[in-house]
């Protein structure tokens, strides 16, 4: 009997543990943790998992000025309708792949693209999920959140529906303070409350007023004894005093029959009797602590018998009374659930809409998703390089989350137009030191994207570098035609090829690009950096 004892425990151990295994609640979101894919972005125009996809992509500076008043009508190319996408509406999927049709309006000053895709599984997507991805963006030690990607499921958009008709039905609970006088007040109490406060003010006040007059009494009393005590003190103050200057007098006439000098015997004096005067005990008087506790409160308010008098309601304020008492306590359980909304929203929705994402869609849980994501963002003196990454995460309808890993990181790397500046044109032979030095300093100025500072030294040498520093700026026409005139280099072709799309003068901008990288072959591998010509380019599909 008893060797079976151990095994009727171990049974009843493993069914207790069974039992408790096959009836805990799975969540929603726990499929998530077991997929072996990720959600994942790659730069545009590169497939998702490829080996490329998390390297380093080239961005070019964009530049677009007002045109220069100088230069005619019509000369500079219209850029490309621009739209962007509105984020306030709520956009269904209804293919495999949804590409972003956003487009942003002329580009200012030092500003770059972002262009890049993000893609979800389908193992990711559920009627049930809500998914958030924010793209992060790290350069220097700064971290720039930029605008979210939202994919709602229908299931979810119907729970967060419910969450909000639910707070609203909460906060329809909460009575205006305006109907405080209709909804808080007991009227047929009013009156027994009027009578209960006359006889408690009454009786309160009786108190005080006796309380307040045993107050003066032993002020009086106390008052008189300080008094007294402050004259013995002068008294002997006085006494002592005369002594000293009895004797001081004695010293002085002794001092004057010797015909001495009596200088140090007054100041002597005069000393010994400040000091007796600061050393002589203080006037005894009346402050707060000597007077004893349970008079404190007429001391420091200063009660006297005619700043006391019973607060005794009336009839007329009997609406009053009743907020101020009587309904206290519900009007201020009111007001604690006004306060207390923000905290009951979070807690009531605990997944509320986004209305400034940057795109909001309705889940196709059938198919994968992806986004094509555009974000344009400026370009500070020391910036080189962006790196961007993914965060987020997934909520479910039963509250469960399933949070998101940073995703691979994207490189970009920013090319701007100061890199095509000729450094050779220093050693320019008819330049005196002071021009050399002066046209050194213009450099380094577009070296660090101070174009216009730039330009106003290098106005006057009418150079390949002061038609590099006008098209920094956008004054397209008078930088191509100071190049007309130079030596055909590659540098000035390339600039030409350059300048010539930015006029829609496409012909010609091929024509130059093309004899610029005949005349130096590593123009080709610049073309990726200027988007002018990286867009001829893939728009004619240029061999070059």
């Amino acid at each position: 009997m008893n060797k079976n004892i151990p095994i009727y425990i171990l049974s009843l151990l493993l069914v207790m543990l069974f039992s408790c295994t096959t009836t805990r609640h799975a969540y929603l979101t726990e499929p998530l943790f077991l997929q072996p894919g990720r959600i994942n972005i790659t730069h545009y125009g590169e497939e998702a998992g490829s080996s490329s996809s998390g390297g380093a992509r080239v961005l070019a500076e964009q530049v677009n000025y007002t045109a220069d008043p100088r230069e005619e009508q019509g000369e500079v190319a219209n850029p490309d309708a621009a739209t962007r996408l509105d984020t306030s509406k709520v956009y269904a999927i209804q293919q495999v792949t949804v590409v972003s049709k956003a487009r942003f309006a002329p580009l200012r000053e030092g500003r770059v693209i972002l262009d890049f895709v993000i893609r979800v599984p389908k193992e990711f997507l559920s009627d049930k999920y809500q998914i958030c991805l924010t793209p992060e963006l790290l350069h220097n030690d700064s971290l720039v959140k930029l605008e979210e990607v939202v994919l709602r499921g229908k299931d979810f958009i119907a729970t967060q529906e419910q969450d909000y008709k639910r707070f609203e039905d909460y906060m329809a609970t909460i009575v205006d303070p305006s109907g405080y006088d209709t909804v808080f007040v007991n009227r047929q109490a009013i009156d027994r409350e009027l009578d209960r406060r006359r006889k408690s003010e009454l009786n309160s006040y009786y108190n005080t007023w006796t309380k307040q007059q045993e107050y003066i009494q032993w002020k009086n009393r106390q008052q008189q004894a300080y008094d007294e005590r402050n004259i013995r003190q002068r008294m002997k103050l006085k006494e002592s005093l005369d002594k000293h200057y009895d004797k001081y007098q004695a010293d002085l006439s002794r001092a004057l029959i010797m015909h001495m000098d009596t200088t140090e015997l007054g100041r002597k004096y005069r000393n010994q009797r400040r000091k007796m005067i600061k050393e002589a005990p203080a006037q005894y008087q009346i402050t707060l602590g000597t007077v004893p506790p349970k008079y404190r409160e007429f001391y420091l308010g200063n009660v006297t018998p005619e700043t006391l008098n019973p607060l005794m309601p009336e009839q007329e304020d009997s609406i009053r009374l009743a907020q101020q008492h009587r309904m206290q306590e519900r009007i201020e359980l009111n007001e604690m659930k006004g306060s207390r909304a923000g905290e009951t929203f979070e807690r009531m929705v605990p997944y509320p809409y986004k209305p400034d994402a940057k795109y909001s869609s309705t889940i196709v849980s059938e198919h994968n998703f992806s986004y094509r994501y555009t974000q344009e963002y400026p370009v500070t003196r020391d910036l080189k390089s962006l790196k961007l990454t993914l965060k987020g995460y997934i909520a479910a309808t039963d509250r469960s989350r399933y949070n998101l890993n940073r995703s691979d990181t994207l490189a970009f790397l920013i090319s701007s137009m100061d890199e095509l500046a000729d450094g050779s044109l220093i050693s320019n032979t008819n330049f005196t030191p002071e021009q050399r030095s002066e046209y050194t300093h213009a450099l380094q100025l577009m070296k660090n994207r101070e174009y216009q500072r730039a330009l106003s030294i290098l106005s006057g040498y009418k150079d390949y570098n002061t038609a590099l520093a006008l098209a920094c700026v956008g004054q397209n026409s008078r930088a191509l035609n100071m190049l007309v005139p130079l030596e055909k280099t590659a540098n000035v072709y390339y600039l030409l090829a350059i300048l010539s799309a930015r006029l829609a003068n496409e012909p010609q901008a091929i024509e130059c690009l093309k004899e610029a990288c005949r005349l130096d072959e590593e123009k080709v591998l610049r073309i990726e950096r200027d988007s002018e010509v990286s867009k001829l380019v893939r728009k004619y599909d240029l061999k070059l």
